[in-house]
């Protein structure tokens, strides 16, 4: 230290570090402070672009989807158009079909006829013969003629089971089922 100075001097100097040293501090905790308010991790800065990634993705494949949509409308066969008269034409045509199927006596599977799929269709809807043959008795159990006895007697438990007497069912359809059994292994 020369000495010109004096030690006031140097009290003085080491204050005004002291003060700036401080007000560097404080800048320092500022700062710092406005970081952590501000700054995300990164890995959620990474979890944003992977959500934001997702999202533009899935609005691309809806344009494609709703472009190919349009595409594949636009190539359709145009249906006819009916008239008013065809239209009763037809509606008095399906009235008949259905009054003559009554008159038969044969039931119509309204679930066919709406959904195009048939509940229960595997198997027999009705109509026994006076002496049941074999063919009846495939048609009944839901099993092919040549059936094994072992397929015979699931089909024959299953059918039992939502037929039976005890639940509900019909001792006459239960005997039917019994007699299609019976014949069908007698072969056997």
């Amino acid at each position: 230290i020369p000495s010109t100075l004096t030690a006031t001097h140097v009290e003085a100097c080491r204050d005004q570090d002291d003060d700036d040293a401080h007000v560097e501090a404080q800048r320092r905790h500022q700062l710092i402070a406005h970081r952590d308010f501000h700054a995300t991790c990164k890995s959620e800065s990474a979890t944003i672009a992977a959500g934001l990634a997702v999202v533009a993705i899935t609005a691309k494949a809806s344009q494609y989807g709703i472009r190919a949509y349009e595409e594949w409308k636009k190539n359709q066969p145009e249906e006819p158009q009916q008239t008013q008269a065809t239209a009763e034409a037809n509606d008095a045509s399906s009235k008949d079909k259905a009054k003559s199927a009554k008159s038969r006596g044969k039931s119509e599977n309204v679930f066919t006829k709406f959904f195009g799929v048939g509940v229960g269709s595997k198997y027999y809807e009705g109509g026994f013969e006076e002496k049941m043959t074999r063919r009846e008795a495939a048609l009944i159990l839901g099993v092919r003629e040549s059936a094994s006895a072992k397929r015979i007697k699931e089909a024959h438990r299953k059918i039992l089971i939502l037929n039976h007497p005890d639940t509900g069912g019909s001792t006459y359809m239960a005997s039917k089922i019994n007699e299609a059994k019976e014949l069908l292994l007698k072969g056997k």
